[in-house]
C-alpha cells in the first residue's frame, strides 16, 4: 500500500491550487510578463496560506480538540467543518488577490476553485466524494480551459495531468478510501467547475 498511500500524499487536493498556478506561470508568456515576479511570489505565497496551510492547521487543531477522529478526514461527518471552513479561506484569498490588479483569467481560476470546494462542501453533506479527484480534475479542467481561450498547445502538459489523474484514482481504490462512482464524480465536479468558469465568463 505504500505506492498508493503516497500518490495520495503527493497530490493531496490541498496541493492542487498551488500546482495549478505553478502550470500557469510556466505555460505561457502572457501570464510571464503580465504579472512581474514579485507578483507571482505574492500570489503563490497566498494561495498556498489560505488554501493549504491554514487549512491543515484547522484540521490539526480540530483533531487536538478531539472534533475529529483523524486527520485524514475519513468520514462524510468529519469533513464537514474543514470543508466549510476551506470555502471561507477561498473568498478570503480572492478578495485579497484583487487587489494585486492580477489577469482577469487568475480571477477565474480561483472563482472556479471557489465553485468546486462550494460543490464539495454541499455533495459531502449527503455522500462522500473524492476530494482528491476534484483537486487533480480541477487542474485539468484548468489547463483545458486555459488552452482553449488562449489558444495554446498545452497537450504534452494535459497527458502527463490524465496520467497521474489516473493513478491518483487507482491509488483511492486502493486503498479503498472511495468506490469508483465517487472516483469519477470528483473528477467530474473538479474539471467541470474549472472548465465552465474559465470559458464561460
Amino acid at each position: 500500500m505504500r505506492g498508493p498511500k503516497l500518490i495520495s500524499i503527493v497530490f493531496h487536493p490541498l496541493f492542487m491550487p498551488l500546482l495549478g498556478l505553478i502550470l500557469v506561470f510556466n505555460c505561457s508568456t502572457y501570464f510571464s510578463a503580465g504579472i512581474p515576479r514579485a507578483g507571482q511570489w505574492i500570489t503563490l505565497l497566498l494561495v498556498f496560506v489560505f488554501t493549504c496551510l491554514m487549512p491543515v492547521l484547522n484540521v490539526l487543531y480540530l483533531h487536538h480538540k478531539g472534533l475529529v477522529g483523524s486527520i485524514y478526514l475519513e468520514s462524510k461527518e468529519e469533513r464537514r467543518v474543514p470543508y466549510g471552513i476551506t470555502v471561507g479561506y477561498y473568498i478570503i484569498v480572492y478578495y485579497l488577490l484583487k487587489e494585486l490588479q492580477l489577469p482577469p483569467i487568475l480571477y477565474l481560476i480561483i472563482l472556479g476553485s471557489l465553485l468546486a470546494s462550494v460543490l464539495t462542501f454541499l455533495i459531502n453533506l449527503k455522500w462522500k466524494i473524492s476530494a482528491h479527484m476534484i483537486g487533480i480534475g480541477g487542474v485539468i479542467g484548468m489547463t483545458l480551459g486555459i488552452s482553449e481561450r488562449l489558444t495554446l498547445d498545452l497537450n504534452t502538459t494535459l497527458m502527463i495531468l490524465f496520467v497521474v489523474a489516473g493513478l491518483l484514482g487507482y491509488s483511492r481504490l486502493r486503498l479503498n478510501a472511495h468506490n469508483p462512482l465517487q472516483v469519477y464524480a470528483g473528477f467530474l465536479v473538479g474539471m467541470g467547475s474549472l472548465l465552465i468558469m474559465i470559458l464561460a465568463a
